[in-house]
């Protein structure tokens, strides 16, 4: 059986990860924490292999399940994958445990790069609870402006965060035909779409969409949600007088609960797997103390 390879090397990226966050600490300012908001999203192949990898983040913006994140991840990864996020049970500095939702139903709007989808749980429905929501900003960047990103990359599962300043704002054409509306001096690399941008209060103004290159390496661009407004309204994910709480949205939640993931998940098949292996022993290619981190429980 390979499938374990796949999860053994996602696990063991969050931990070598995790492993050095305390030299970085060392030699600069500790960063900001994680937002719990912010969430993996991992693509699980659709084969015999099933491999699972990070493609891509994304940021709760209601407890409902309305997952935001960049529309090139959803598109890249539709064919091919079974598109899953990993919610952690408390904030991810104390997280025990992973929480699976997979992806359901998703809205796209190409021209800002930005992705609405509704997630359900994977396992039981008492994993709603886990879903907290990131305040929601509708006030542009501003130049000068502190920010900093929660982030997934890689093989791992463990939270990046990274600290700058909005650098720009204004309409930034790429070459695909989508635009951004203002840069940051963060450096981007690969599993960064879709990440939250955050201000200093702890509002989430818009996301990573772009890693600048050539003369603007070491800069990233994205969307503000004021810039895309219009998309989330229509959506249901704010109104014109601003965002929609859905803390206890119901409608929400019954909408998501009925939806059916396919026959053959092979997120599902995965988690199946893992739960079977781990409750009569016999994930003995994994070390104890590797089945103990809460991720595989």
């Amino acid at each position: 059986m390979v499938w374990w390879r796949s999860i053994f090397a996602v696990l063991l990226g969050s931990l070598l990860c995790g492993a050095a966050f305390p030299q970085a600490a060392a030699a600069q300012p500790a960063p900001p924490p994680a937002l719990r908001a912010a969430v993996p999203l991992l693509c699980t192949e659709n084969s015999g292999a099933a491999r699972t990898r990070v493609r891509g983040s994304g940021v709760i913006a209601d407890s409902g399940g309305t997952l935001l994140t960049a529309a090139h991840v959803i598109l890249e990864a539709r064919s091919n994958c079974t598109l899953s996020v990993m919610v952690p049970d408390e904030e991810w500095i104390h997280a025990g445990r992973l929480r699976a939702f997979l992806l359901g139903d998703c809205h796209l709007s190409q021209p800002l790069d930005l992705a609405v989808c509704r997630i359900h749980p994977a396992e039981s429905s008492r994993d709603w609870g886990y879903l907290r929501a990131a305040r929601i900003r509708l006030r542009p960047a501003t130049p000068g402006e502190p920010v900093w990103v929660t982030a997934f990359t890689g093989w791992g599962l463990l939270p990046l965060t990274r600290s700058g300043h909005i650098t720009g704002r204004q309409n930034y054409q790429r070459k695909d035909g989508c635009r951004c509306d203002f840069a940051t001096d963060i450096t981007a690399v690969e599993g960064m779409s879709g990440s939250p941008v955050i201000s200093s209060e702890g509002e989430v103004l818009g996301i990573l969409t772009l890693a600048g290159n050539g003369k603007f390496r070491g800069l990233s661009f994205g969307v503000s949600f004021e810039e895309a407004r219009s998309f989330l309204t229509a959506e249901g994910v704010i109104a014109w007088g601003g965002f929609v709480d859905r803390e206890n949205s119901e409608a929400r939640m019954l909408e998501a609960r009925t939806s059916e993931a396919p026959a053959l998940d092979p997120m599902r098949l995965t988690l199946e797997r893992i739960q079977s292996c781990v409750t009569t022993g016999s994930c003995r290619v994994l070390p104890a103390w590797l089945m103990n981190v809460g991720v595989i429980a």
